[in-house]
C-alpha cells in the first residue's frame, strides 16, 4: 500500500511574511502596494522589472516603486539597489516593533516649526505609521475616518501628511479630523492641499474644535466666493495666491455680491481686462463712504436745463478716472 499527496494549486506556495498580516499592513497598505509584495514573493530570484509587474498585477507603472519602497521601509524587505532580500533583524529592531513618536521630540505649534514641517520632505516609516495607530485610539480613529470619508484605505502619502499633522506639527486628533472632513467636502482631500490648510490653521492659532468650527464657517465662505468670481470671470484655473487674498478680504469684510458685481462690471468697461486689484480700490473706496448697495453709488449727472448751474458737488467720471489712474500704477 502506498500514499500520495496530490498538491494541484497548492504544488507552488510562497511564504509569506507574518508581520505583513499581524502589523496592520493589511489595514494599512493599499491593494497595490499588496500586489506588488506577493507578486515579488511568487517570483523569487528572477530579474523582474517594473514594467513586469505593472503588466502582471495591474499597477499603474509609477505605484510600483512606490510599493516598493513601502516595503521597504516596513522592513519587510530589504534592499541595496536593485535586488530586494529578507531584512536581518530579530529582537526590538525586527519589522512592526517600532513606538509612536515620543512627546519630546515633538515639536510645538509655533509657525516656524509648523512651517518647516508642512514644507519639508517627510517619511514616516510604515511600521512607524502602523505603531502610532495600534498605540493611540485617537490615531486610529483619524485614519478609520479617512478611510470611510475616501472609500478606500488612505495611500502611502495620504498616511504620510496624516502623520505630519498630528505627530510633527501637534495638531489634535480631533482637530485633524475636522480639517480632513472640511477637505472633502470641497473635493481637495490632496496632501498638498490639507498641509496648505493646516498651515494656514496653525498660523492663525486654531487648536480646538470650537476655533475649528468658526474657521471653517470662514473658509467656505471664501471658497464659495472664489467658486462664485471664477464662473463669473471665466476662469478656468485657480486664482493666484495674491487674488486669493484679495477675495478673502473681501470675504471676510462682508462686502455684498451685488457690490463685487457692479465694481466688475466697472472694471470691464473701463479697462476690458479682468484686474482684481482695481476692483479692490473701487471697493475699498465705496466702503470708506459707506456705500453698500449699488443704488446708493452716485449717478453720472444730467445736464442742467436752461442753463442753470444744478452740477451736484460730485464728479463720477473723476471718481472713475481717478481709479483708472490707480489701476494704471498697479500694472
Amino acid at each position: 500500500m502506498y500514499h500520495r499527496l496530490e498538491l494541484g494549486a497548492w504544488r507552488k506556495v510562497f511564504a509569506v511574511p507574518s508581520c505583513v498580516a499581524e502589523d496592520n499592513h493589511l489595514k494599512l497598505a493599499s491593494g497595490a502596494q499588496l500586489k506588488v509584495l506577493l507578486y515579488m514573493l511568487a517570483n523569487p530570484d528572477m530579474g523582474i522589472t517594473g514594467e513586469n509587474i505593472a503588466a502582471a498585477t495591474g499597477v499603474e507603472i509609477h505605484d510600483v516603486e512606490d510599493a516598493l519602497l513601502y516595503w521597504v521601509n516596513a522592513g519587510v524587505l530589504a534592499s541595496d539597489g536593485n535586488d530586494y532580500f529578507p531584512p536581518e533583524r530579530t529582537g526590538e529592531n525586527a519589522p512592526g516593533r517600532a513606538e509612536q513618536l515620543p512627546e519630546s521630540v515633538r515639536p510645538t505649534m509655533s509657525t516656524p516649526e509648523v512651517r518647516a514641517a508642512l514644507s519639508k520632505e517627510t517619511h514616516f516609516p510604515p511600521k512607524t505609521i502602523a505603531g502610532a495607530v495600534n498605540s493611540s485610539d485617537a490615531v486610529k480613529y483619524l485614519f478609520t475616518t479617512y478611510e470611510k470619508l475616501a472609500g478606500r484605505p488612505p495611500r502611502h502619502a495620504e498616511q504620510q501628511t496624516l502623520m505630519v499633522l498630528v505627530e510633527e506639527i501637534g495638531l489634535p486628533c480631533e482637530v485633524t479630523m475636522m480639517l480632513v472632513e472640511y477637505c472633502f467636502k470641497i473635493d481637495k482631500a490632496t496632501p498638498a492641499y490639507m498641509k496648505a490648510v493646516a498651515r494656514d490653521w496653525c498660523d492663525n492659532g486654531i487648536n480646538d474644535i470650537p476655533k475649528a468650527e468658526e474657521r471653517i464657517k470662514t473658509l467656505y465662505s471664501r471658497h464659495t466666493s472664489e467658486d462664485r468670481l471664477r464662473r463669473k470671470f471665466g476662469i478656468a484655473g485657480a486664482f493666484s495666491a495674491k487674488q486669493k487674498q484679495l477675495i478673502a478680504e473681501w470675504t471676510d469684510m462682508n462686502i455684498p455680491e451685488p457690490l463685487i458685481d457692479e465694481a466688475y462690471d466697472r472694471m470691464i468697461t473701463n479697462t476690458g481686462k479682468v484686474s482684481l486689484p482695481y476692483m479692490d480700490k473701487i471697493l475699498r473706496k465705496w466702503l470708506s463712504e459707506g456705500i453698500t448697495d449699488p443704488s446708493q453709488i452716485p449717478k453720472k449727472p444730467v445736464a442742467p436745463v436752461g442753463g442753470q448751474d444744478t452740477a451736484p458737488s460730485y464728479n463720477i467720471e473723476e471718481i472713475e478716472q481717478l481709479s483708472y489712474d490707480l489701476y494704471k500704477d498697479l500694472k
